[in-house]
């Protein structure tokens, strides 16, 4: 327990927010971007920012690196967990209109977590309301099929081989991601199905190696 405490507190330091407010207009082009095929209607990903207006760096990265994220609406979910043990209510901040959407769920700690089926409900409320105009446009369903296009997004870190580690911090950081690996998955833990979830697994690099010595061979 005292390794997986320590080992968390390093983890943390390396979690870096960004400004959400200052990215919608970005989020807004790469949307309505035609060039790039669309990849989901509804894109969400599961946020650890306690403030409405940030998100994680790392969730930035994954819609705008390499190949972009393009979706209709982009939503971010954020779980608070509350002293009260049944409190199941949920906030909604609208940051551009129906493009870029937080949603906090606040959730008693008896509660379990079904977030999938929570948010479906969320999205069904809002268009039964006519709020934030999300009766206006396609909610992804076809022809063929009723059903929404959903895609949630779970982002999992991993130590990237270019760390450098001192040895009790190497130590600490390879146990800790060894017993995430044998416990829950997040998928499991928040109630999400399989066929709706992508994994990211994103490298993480804490110390990064400074002394490389690389020597060009000379031939002849």
């Amino acid at each position: 327990m005292m390794g997986w405490f320590y080992s968390r507190k390093i983890n943390n330091r390396f979690v870096k927010f960004a400004n959400l407010v200052e990215q919608t207009s970005l989020l807004k082009e790469l949307s309505e971007d035609d060039d790039i095929p669309k990849y989901a209607t509804h894109l969400i990903y599961l946020s650890k920012a306690d403030r409405t207006y940030e998100i994680e760096e790392k969730i930035l990265k994954s819609i705008f690196s390499k190949k972009p994220n393009r979706a209709d609406i982009y939503w971010f979910f954020h779980i608070n967990r509350t002293n009260e043990p049944f409190t199941l209510n949920y906030e909604v901040i609208e940051l551009l209109d129906d493009k870029v959407i937080k949603i906090v769920l606040n959730i008693g700690f008896r509660v379990q977590p079904k977030v999938e089926l929570y948010f479906k409900k969320i999205v069904q409320d809002l268009m039964s309301k006519k709020e934030l105009n999300l009766h206006i446009r396609p909610d992804g369903s076809t022809k063929y099929n009723d059903e929404p296009d959903f895609k949630f997004v779970i982002i999992e870190k991993f130590l990237s081989a270019e760390n450098e580690f001192a040895l009790k911090e190497g130590f600490l950081l390879h146990s800790y991601f060894w017993l995430k690996h044998l416990s829950l998955s997040d998928a499991k833990a928040f109630g999400l199905d399989k066929s709706d979830v992508l994994i990211e697994s994103v490298p993480i690099v804490y110390q990064p190696i400074s002394n490389l010595h690389l020597e060009r061979k000379q031939t002849n």
